[in-house]
């Protein structure tokens, strides 16, 4: 938001591409904040400020060019100084007054509006033409729904309820569902091929659907960082899985002291979103390298997230397709867990212990009871179900594996001038990193890939990995068998073992994959 409010916004966000160069900062997006449709000191939806941005193409442009992809703002509520107004008000797309039949409207950002009445097909239509020609032609891929509550406080407010009226107190979410799902068909009609990214502040159950979610504008304060960890497994068993929290803190007085964003990132880089977004009352803002003293700690902590990409990738994939939750609650191992825990697990087999207490060096955790026990992610040092207390200095998050479990990473390059993204993780190369018991036994786990972007998967252009182990005190052997056409360009799954197992390790492939 500080980036796109600022008169020289152009030059801000071409800056802020330099800088993530400068700090080797992984990153893929930035979403576009309203500052970029702003007349005067008003937004205006579906406009450009062209002070600002003279040529939005060039923008774009520079963007694309870096690997990275563009998100922009959009709310659907019009002002009533809005230079679309009368025009959108005279074609009855608006939600309307039932008394009078003209639009209801209330206080927004810098005055009153009308909100777009997504139950009338005019509407519809008319949002997803100012899509396609205000943000995609101009090269904007993506669309951030935001401002999308429909806060219009009268018993009068009445929606065209696809033919049959209906009041707006009684459908008010399902609007924002219908905001999104607008924008997620305007993005598939532009590009039939590609699989629609967007992102809604808002909606009813069914969200999932169509946009990734987050949680809303909150503060910059320790006990948000700790209560919006709760939030967000909630959220996942709701069904919301693919979320996120602004990192740092959206709204304060100031930015988050390093301590404080430091333990905020290494939170934020295990959640399926994560977003760097703030607005402080002092007008400073949050960014990676805005503490020198610990920007090396952030950048290894965005590293970690891009390393674990193919594990976060494959619990997308089952999200998706098979309707299990990417973040769980500890209890889904161990029903005697069931008091309110900082901990959560990403999947069932990486179980993240965030530091959320201010001067914490270390981590109690109460491991869920499983057979074989927790591994340290990064040490391999065993531990038995139960209390542990784990080292955790600022620059390390505490990461447990379930015993018997694989984890799929990629060995990203070493930082340089050039800014890591996924595509850098689709050609790196994988391995599938095991933690398994000392002694005899069995394992097993499955790996999803594909284009990443396309709805091939679909039709069997994806890479379906299934791999057993069985080991004894010397030696593992490991049997895989992959299914799909897809043919990844970082080449064939390598497999290792977690530090400190020094077994002799054998890889056999089905024979089916020659």
């Amino acid at each position: 938001m500080h980036y796109t409010d600022a008169p020289d916004a152009s030059c801000q966000l071409l800056k802020f591409i330099d800088l993530l160069r400068e700090h080797a900062i992984p990153c893929d997006s930035f979403q576009l904040s309203s500052g970029y449709t702003t007349i005067g000191s008003r937004r205006y939806v579906f406009t450009w400020d062209r002070d600002k941005f003279s040529q939005p193409t060039d923008t774009t442009r520079h963007f694309r060019d870096a690997g990275l992809h563009l998100a922009a703002n959009i709310k659907p509520a019009l002002l009533t100084t809005h230079p679309y107004y009368r025009d959108v008000a005279e074609a009855g797309i608006f939600v309307t007054n039932s008394r009078t039949g003209e639009p209801a409207t209330s206080m927004f950002w810098g005055g009153h509006g009308g909100n777009v009445d997504f139950t009338n097909p005019r509407g519809v239509q008319w949002w997803k033409g100012n899509v396609r020609h205000q943000l995609i032609d101009m090269g904007i891929e993506s669309t951030w729904n935001d401002n999308n509550e429909y806060e219009l406080w009268s018993e009068d407010a009445i929606c065209d309820g696809f033919g049959h009226p209906v009041e707006l107190d009684r459908i008010r979410p399902v609007q924002a569902l219908l905001t999104s799902r607008a924008s997620f068909e305007a993005q598939r009609e532009a590009a039939p091929v590609e699989r629609p990214f967007l992102i809604s502040r808002s909606g009813p159950l069914g969200l999932q659907r169509y946009v990734q979610t987050w949680s809303g504008d909150n503060s910059t304060s320790w006990r948000t960082l700790k209560y919006n960890t709760r939030m967000g497994v909630g959220m996942s068993m709701s069904g919301l899985v693919n979320f996120g929290h602004d990192v740092g803190g959206f709204a304060g007085t100031a930015r988050p002291g390093p301590e404080l964003f430091a333990r905020w990132v290494a939170n934020g880089v295990m959640h399926p979103r994560f977003t760097i977004h703030s607005w402080h009352n002092d007008g400073s803002v949050n960014e990676p390298w805005m503490y020198p003293e610990i920007t090396d700690i952030v950048r290894e902590m965005i590293r970690l997230r891009y390393r674990l990409i193919p594990f976060l990738y494959t619990l997308s994939y089952l999200a998706a397709e098979r309707r299990e939750p990417i973040v769980n609650p500890v209890f889904s191992l161990d029903d005697t867990l069931h008091q309110e825990s900082d901990d959560f697990l990403l999947g069932h087999d990486l179980l993240v212990a965030s530091v959320v207490e201010k001067g914490q060096t270390t981590r109690t955790v109460t491991l869920p009871h499983v057979s074989d026990g927790w591994f340290e992610f990064d040490t391999g040092v065993h531990h038995d179900p139960g209390t542990v207390t784990l080292e955790a200095p600022l620059d390390r998050l505490p990461l447990l594996v379930c015993a018997g479990a694989g984890i799929p990473q990629c060995e990203l390059p070493a930082p340089s001038g050039e800014i890591i993204t996924t595509r850098t993780v689709e050609n790196s190369p994988h391995r599938i990193v095991l933690y398994l018991p000392d002694g005899n036994g069995h394992s097993q786990g499955f790996f999803f890939d594909d284009d990443g972007h396309t709805n091939g998967y679909r039709q069997g252009h994806g890479y379906w990995l299934t791999w057993s182990a069985d080991h004894t005190d010397t030696t593992v052997i490991v049997h895989t068998h992959v299914e799909g056409d897809y043919q990844p360009s970082w080449g064939t799954m390598a497999f290792a073992l977690r530090p400190g197992d020094d077994r002799a390790i054998k890889v056999v492939a089905d024979a089916a994959q020659d």
